[in-house]
């Protein structure tokens, strides 16, 4: 007998992890069901051990796996069976990683595991995918889940990479200008200084100020450069502990430019994981249960995890999530009349289609307004150097008149 570790929702809404022995996964799944548990997880106590300890796995690349999955949807409507269809996803995707997951999972579904299983052993793959699947599985219609995921993965991928590419532009002004600044600091001012030093000028405070910032930095640059690197290592151990990672939410969420559009693009991510979730046939507290592992955002994660305890309970999602604090009353508002219509899956999708339409604005917005302060800045440090290196010159030729 083994011993696994089971993450189950039970019939009064409550999420428990417990262990349990079984002669296989495949016949502890079977009992946890019978006995009335919807089973999140399963998972053997040495493969947890053995994960924590080995080596880290290859990620799949988020464009590989839709690939995968439009062809995947593609062989499972042409009626296909599964494992001839892994057979022929796993010679035909160009990502190793990926290839190396889905032979696993044909294995595991060849010994007999359910597909949502075999996903979610691998342990590669998001926890959304396998609860859709799962809900699939269970509805027996797989190919409608799978569409939904592929709807859901689409809408995701498209925004985010909008969201990436709007903010190349004002990433490569601030990159230009900072190392114009290095530039300036560590090759245009000693030339200055040593032409002046020959000259035997008297210099303004300007441009001694300038000459004196210039020649430190330079000086010191190895540690200014090891100070960095030392700030960053502290910063990356100190995000390792869930009180820092909070902290900085809080004022990510609170600055004055970004923070309403970061409210907003944790919202749309919600509101479009939990419409999928829903539109899959997942129950309100096992959706709540995977979309909390899916969004991307700790604070977002503590506010649903809240308002999963508060469902359970028994009271309504939009009551649950307005305690919180984190949703803006227009989403809550929406999310009121999807229950009380009995059609909260199709009002997250036009509560995510909204926002996201509205981050499109705002970052457009935020870009018109960024650029031209970022050209300024660059016209000001030009101006700057040209002004402190260019005062000595006219004073030298006043001497010289």
């Amino acid at each position: 007998m083994a011993e696994f570790v089971c993450k189950l929702g039970t019939d009064s809404g409550r999420v428990v992890t417990q262990t349990e022995q079984a002669a296989s996964e495949q016949e502890l799944r079977q009992r946890l069901g019978a006995q009335g548990y919807f089973v999140f997880s399963v998972r053997p106590k040495e493969a947890l051990s053995i994960r924590l300890t080995g080596r880290r796995q290859a990620r799949i690349r988020a464009d590989d796996f839709l690939v995968f999955n439009q062809q995947f949807l593609t062989l499972s409507k042409s009626g296909l069976p599964l494992q001839k269809s892994l057979d022929l996803l796993s010679k035909q995707t160009q990502s190793e990683a990926l290839r190396v997951a889905v032979d696993e999972v044909r294995d595991k579904v060849r010994a007999g595991a359910l597909l949502s299983e075999a996903f979610e052993s691998v342990g590669q793959f998001p926890k959304i995918y396998c609860a859709t699947l799962r809900a699939g599985e269970r509805s027996g219609n797989l190919d409608r889940v799978l569409a939904q995921y592929l709807s859901y993965q689409k809408a995701g991928r498209g925004f985010r990479k909008k969201f990436l590419s709007a903010m190349v532009y004002p990433a490569f002004l601030m990159v230009f200008l900072c190392g114009l600044i290095v530039f300036v600091a560590t090759f245009i001012v000693p030339r200055f200084a040593e032409l002046y030093r020959d000259l035997d000028v008297a210099l303004p405070p300007l441009t001694l100020f300038v000459i004196s910032f210039s020649l430190t930095a330079k000086r010191y640059a190895a540690f200014i450069l090891a100070g960095i690197v030392v700030l960053v290592l502290l910063g990356r151990m100190a995000f390792r502990s869930p009180g820092t990672r909070l902290a900085w939410e809080r004022l990510k969420f609170h600055s004055p430019l970004a923070g309403k559009l970061l409210l907003k693009f944790s919202v749309a991510e919600f509101a479009r994981t939990l419409s999928t979730l829903l539109q899959g046939g997942i129950p309100i507290v096992a959706a709540l249960e995977t979309a909390k592992d899916s969004v991307s955002s700790p604070l977002l994660a503590q506010a649903i995890s809240h308002a999963q305890e508060e469902v359970t309970a028994g009271r309504a999602l939009s009551a649950s999530l307005r305690t919180s604090g984190f949703f803006p009353t227009l989403a809550l508002e929406m999310m009121e009349v999807g229950e009380s219509t009995g059609a909260m899956a199709s009002m997250l999708e036009a509560l995510a289609e909204f926002f996201e339409e509205d981050v499109n604005i705002d970052l457009a917005t935020l870009v018109a307004l960024v650029d031209p302060v970022m050209i300024a800045s660059i016209a000001l440090v030009v101006a700057f150097v040209l002004i402190a290196f260019y005062l000595p010159l006219f004073s030298l030729a006043g001497q010289v008149h």
